[in-house]
């Protein structure tokens, strides 16, 4: 069998001999420079890992051999899952880590903002030494509104209460005993922008989750909130979050992901100093890329013993499976 690390990922020597006692290996440690690149990589592998580069339609085409494609990530955005299943090729993914990484992530960013750190930093490089510049706010009794109570939202909720910030949250299925347990108040959209001090997202991208934050949204929140994006670029409109921050409506934001990644040099949002970016790294500890290719790896292993976890194109039958092995 051949696998083939598509694009960077971490990959230590540890996971390399676990891939390598499933097959021949083939690792390519940097990014494709063309989409034609791209499917010259994977055209004769029959299993693929991918980190952040797009599997499409046109691709799953080319690579006829292919019977499974692991993400080396939770989001499956980045891939044709109709063509995957109509190829008979299980997707699978890695559900459940970073949770305390992106978590975390989340106040870095708060804090940078209110605190106005990254401006004193790049003022102090400068020799600019004044303290009346950086004037900031604190999270203390600061409201914070959580849209996604999934298991990262949940860790934002923790470490909020660490804070002893007052928490409000959306949720299809809000209930008293849950909002009890969590220490949180749900209520509507609507309620959460407009009351909140700081607005997190914690979604996954959907078609109903695409553009969730756009001009209207942005209009609701108060002047001086922040909004926080470690969740995916589309769900918030950008343009609309662009013309938000120049005209005041709201007074800053930190994002890690970004509608087009990499990030466009021409983006307005490079010249803001009201704005935190970071180029989609919330994920990034060392603790949570282990997790991480752990699970990347076992996924295939379970897959080779014919016993596919964590497959995201669950409607994919056995039966046409088979008939490409």
């Amino acid at each position: 069998m051949k696998i083939v690390v598509a694009d960077p990922i971490f990959l230590t020597e540890e996971y390399i001999k676990r891939l390598e006692k499933l097959g021949e290996l083939k690792i390519y440690d940097n990014v494709p420079a063309s989409h034609e690149e791209f499917i010259e990589r994977i055209k004769d592998a029959e299993v693929v890992i991918v980190g952040r580069y797009g599997v499409n339609a046109e691709a799953l085409h080319f690579a006829s051999r292919l019977k499974m494609i692991s993400l080396w990530q939770t989001g499956f955005d980045n891939v044709d899952l109709e063509a995957a299943t109509e190829h008979g090729v299980i997707v699978s993914n890695v559900p459940s880590y970073a949770f305390d990484s992106v978590s975390e992530f989340v106040f870095a960013l708060s804090l940078n903002l209110l605190r106005k750190i990254h401006l004193a930093d790049m003022n102090l490089r400068k020799g600019l030494f004044d303290w009346k510049y950086y004037v900031g706010s604190q999270l203390m009794s600061k409201t914070l509104g959580v849209l996604g109570t999934g298991e990262i939202g949940k860790r934002v909720i923790q470490i909020a209460h660490g804070f002893n910030m007052n928490v409000l949250s959306v949720t299809a299925h809000p209930s008293p005993e849950r909002a009890k347990s969590l220490g949180i108040k749900f209520v509507d959209l609507d309620t959460l922008l407009s009351e909140s001090d700081i607005v997190t997202l914690h979604v996954p991208l959907t078609p109903a989750t695409e553009h969730m934050i756009g001009r209207r949204e942005l209009a609701k929140m108060k002047p001086t909130a922040i909004l926080i994006n470690t969740a995916r670029g589309k769900v918030v409109d950008e343009s609309a979050l662009i013309e938000a921050l120049k005209e005041g409506k709201i007074a800053g934001a930190g994002l890690d992901v970004f509608e087009k990644e990499p990030l466009p040099m021409d983006s307005p949002l490079l010249e803001m100093s009201n704005v935190v970016l970071t180029p989609h790294i919330a994920f990034l500890s060392e603790e949570s890329l282990d997790e991480c290719t752990y699970m990347t790896v076992e996924n295939i292993e379970m897959f080779t013993e014919g016993k596919p976890q964590n497959v995201v194109n669950r409607n994919l039958s056995g039966g046409k499976l088979d008939q490409r092995s």
